[in-house]
């Protein structure tokens, strides 16, 4: 009679959402995986939350707050009381480059094989200003994981030269089933961090063009340095103020059509667009980074140009006038958003981390009929990523996990 198999042991390090502070995406998006990968028998998974209470603290005080998550970090997996088969590290593409060389010595040091994955799509940006030394550190070290998973397929190409990556997108489990479709777009809403550069303040001024009975909902947290009273002021448009997670579903519901009007330099497969997909919501977004990969102009939503609010204007108000194109991307939204739901991806993760000692692939491999796809990949935005020729001169370490 055969044993069962034993779980395997994983430590996942990243932020999970604190009550009372600033919730992102990075942090929604480490919760669900936490929740999926706890659930599931094939793996024990322990947690080390990096997550620490942002607001109303300046940056000294963040950086001791930083350098002293980092140093628990260290003592736990250094603690030979601490027994684990693999590691994955979630963490922004700057913290990849600060303290990812660390991580990846300590599982070097201690035999586990790492999975590193990147949250956000400016990894090649980050890397591309970071200092000659940080980038030769990063090269010969967090880079040399086991794998890199990248959000964006722009990422994946950028660095295939340099890391084993594969592709890993912004996934979502829907709470419920998509709304039915309304006969015309009236409620347009924004749901984001408030920030200048995630172009709040041009769809304010842009709905000022809709029509009669058209309206646009603002929703979201004002990040520092931001004052909603400064917006233009307006009858088509109110502030809803921030949204717990447990109600995005609903306000989603709530709405015809997400503009997300961005042009933030940190943009990959935003959460609440994947989340308006699932719930039948056609996007209006801009054609910046790898947004293109998400929504395909005219099928699931419709694409402008950053800053320019005339063409955002034009948008929001032809889907108001037009219930033919408005009913034929709602169609477009569901299909889309059925793409990126988070089975299947969790099911890729857990075979990843079950035989990550394995060598890995110098490339993202094409995707299989198995596998979700996000669609027409768009323009790349991504910089590729010219590969230091001494990068791989010794040959890759693939560690054998202790037993």
């Amino acid at each position: 009679m055969s044993m069962p198999a034993r779980a395997r042991r994983v430590l996942l390090i990243g932020p999970l959402p604190i009550d009372g502070d600033v919730i992102g995406g990075t942090k929604v998006s480490f919760a669900a995986l936490v929740g999926a990968l706890g659930a599931e028998p094939r793996l024990s998974v322990a947690v080390h939350d990096t997550a620490r209470r942002r607001a109303g603290r300046g940056r000294l005080a963040l950086a001791w707050l930083d350098l002293k998550g980092l140093a628990a970090l260290a003592a736990q997996l250094l603690d030979p009381r601490q027994r684990f088969d693999a590691v994955m590290l979630n963490t922004s593409s700057g913290g990849a480059l600060k303290s990812g060389p660390l991580v990846w010595a300590l599982c070097r040091l201690r035999g586990l094989p790492l999975t590193l994955r990147v949250f956000g799509g400016d990894l090649d940006l980050f890397y591309g200003r970071a200092p000659r030394a940080l980038r030769w550190v990063a090269a010969r070290t967090i880079l040399r994981a086991e794998r890199v998973l990248l959000q964006t397929r722009a990422l994946c190409a950028a660095f295939a030269g340099l890391a084993a990556v594969e592709w890993f997108p912004t996934t979502r489990e829907p709470a419920s089933a998509p709304r039915k479709a309304r006969a015309a777009a009236a409620r347009f809403l924004f749901l984001a961090q408030l920030r200048r550069e995630k172009g709040v303040a041009e769809a304010v001024r842009a709905a000022a063009a809709l029509p009669d009975g058209a309206t646009l909902t603002v929703h979201g947290p004002a990040m520092p340095g931001f004052d909603v009273r400064a917006l233009a002021a307006s009858a088509h448009w109110r502030y809803g103020g921030a949204v717990p997670s447990a109600r995005v579903a609903d306000v989603l519901n709530e709405h015809d059509v997400l503009v997300f009007p961005t042009y933030h330099s940190g943009e990959g497969m935003p959460g609440i667009v994947i989340e308006a997909l699932q719930a039948g919501v056609p996007v209006i977004a801009t054609r910046f980074r790898a947004l293109a990969e998400l929504i395909e102009d005219g099928v699931d939503g419709l694409l402008v140009e950053p800053r320019d609010e005339r063409a955002l204007a034009a948008a929001m108000c032809r889907l108001a006038d037009d219930s033919t194109l408005y009913t034929k991307l709602c169609a477009g939204a569901r299909a889309k958003g059925e793409t990126l739901r988070q089975g299947p991806w969790i099911e890729r993760l857990v075979q990843w981390l079950g035989a990550a000692e394995v060598a890995a692939p110098a490339s993202a491999p094409a995707l299989t009929s198995s596998q979700p796809t996000p669609g027409t990949l768009g323009p790349s935005a991504a910089t590729p990523i010219r590969p230091d020729p001494r990068a791989h001169s010794s040959p890759r370490v693939h560690a054998r996990p202790r037993g």
